[in-house]
């Protein structure tokens, strides 16, 4: 405290050193610990993850209590980003594909519920929703925004999901590392929709079924159904009553919902073929977006520290040559301002490197789009040409479903 007290007022000196320039001696010493590469470097992170166990049922469901699982396309999330973020529209694109099948996949292992679908968008009548919204994906960092909700309109929860790996998360040599470096992150959500699924007794669960196929009804012949299900105050849906099993226009319905079913089914393989088209290409892309993220920031953070040593450098020269006494603080001061010019010069050359890293990621961003090219699907009775985005192909076809309706319902 003496020294600082000192140094500041200038009235005393230590071994025939002025307290000014003394100053100048000690941000000269601060700013070669700045520059040194083993001061201020970055530890990366080497640790790797336990997989999570996925949880099961603790006794085999009925049937008719296994509830289908509709989950969209995630948004891309591209509208949450700024200027800031490396992001590159064509990566993002095929990532929430890409993670909406994880999903799909990891909760197909648990055996706890019956179709689950990957679909074009959240029309698709189904017995529970489960919709996400990415936002990070670095290759280190994911965070998934999840919300859960079922078929009446209630929702079960929303949750925000963040996972960080090291660089053991990419090691080829690792064997638990065949899989998504982010696996876990798919099993938490299935845990926890597994976990509020348990709240529901058989009944509750059939009657989620039958306000599905009541809903799905409703979209062809909203006059003949909609008196079975009712909204209330609080927009959840109620079934009133049930119609006939015999009931014709529902058998018709019924038929109709199959062969949706079966598009759906079709859509669902698209996807499959989708994510594993792009698996290996889409994890070279994450363990280099890793590396690039890492030293980015790393040289980000440097160069931040030599700008501002750099340019405090500078300052204190000035300060000294101004009240310098002698030639040789003079002289000193003079070498610290040249210092500080020498490290400002290499603070912004690192963040020129930053930015050379950041580019790499979208050059290989470009290279990778070329492998996740939309496809052509084929259905079962005829081929058809999709074009435009999936939830627009999903559109035309529930246009046919409705000529398809009417033509059956016409003969009668």
């Amino acid at each position: 405290m003496k020294l600082m007290t000192d140094l500041v007022t200038g009235n005393y000196s230590y071994g025939g050193m002025s307290p000014r320039f003394l100053l100048v001696s000690i941000v000269a010493a601060l700013l070669l610990m700045v520059n040194s590469p083993t001061v201020f470097a970055a530890i990366d992170k080497v640790t790797s993850s336990t997989p999570l166990a996925l949880q099961t049922p603790s006794r085999p469901m009925a049937e008719s209590a296994l509830l289908d699982v509709g989950i969209p396309a995630f948004n891309d999330g591209l509208s949450l980003t700024d200027e800031d973020d490396t992001v590159f529209p064509e990566v993002r694109f095929a990532e929430a594909i890409y993670f909406s099948n994880q999903l799909a996949k990891v909760m197909e292992k648990s055996g706890a519920w019956g179709a689950i679908r990957v679909t074009p968008n959240a029309q698709v009548i189904t017995d529970v929703y489960i919709t996400g919204t990415v936002l990070q994906s670095d290759g280190e960092v994911l965070e998934l925004d999840i919300e859960v909700k079922d078929t009446s309109g209630k929702k079960w929860f929303a949750k925000k999901y963040k996972k960080v790996v090291g660089k053991l998360a990419y090691d080829r040599k690792a064997t638990s590392n065949i899989g998504d470096p982010f696996q876990n992150v798919f099993i938490e959500i299935a845990n926890d929709a597994l976990t509020y699924r348990k709240r529901f007794n058989e009944k509750q669960a059939s009657d989620l079924r039958a306000i599905s196929e009541l809903r799905f009804a409703q979209l062809f012949s909203p006059e003949a159904f909609n008196e079975y299900i009712t909204r209330g105050r609080d927009g959840i849906l109620t079934i009133q009553r049930l119609p006939a099993e015999n009931d014709s226009l529902l058998t018709r319905v019924k038929k109709i919902r199959e062969r949706d079913y079966l598009y759906i089914d079709t859509m669902q393989d698209y996807y499959d073929g989708f994510s594993q088209q792009m698996h290996f290409a889409y994890q070279e892309f994450r363990s280099s977006s890793y590396d690039s993220v890492v030293k980015a920031r790393q040289l980000n953070r440097q160069g931040n520290q030599r700008i501002i040593a750099g340019i405090g450098s500078i300052l204190a020269g000035i300060y000294g040559r101004s009240q310098s006494q002698t030639s040789s603080e003079a002289y000193a001061s003079s070498a610290t301002a040249a210092a500080g010019g020498f490290i400002l010069k290499s603070g912004l050359e690192k963040k020129q490197q930053s930015a050379a890293y950041d580019e790499s990621v979208a050059e290989m961003g470009s290279s990778l789009e070329t492998e996740i090219a939309p496809q052509v699907i084929a259905l079962e009775d005829r081929t058809v040409t999709l074009t435009g985005t999936v939830q627009a192909q999903y559109a035309q076809w529930q246009e046919l479903m409705q000529k398809i309706y009417t033509k059956e319902r016409g003969a009668l």
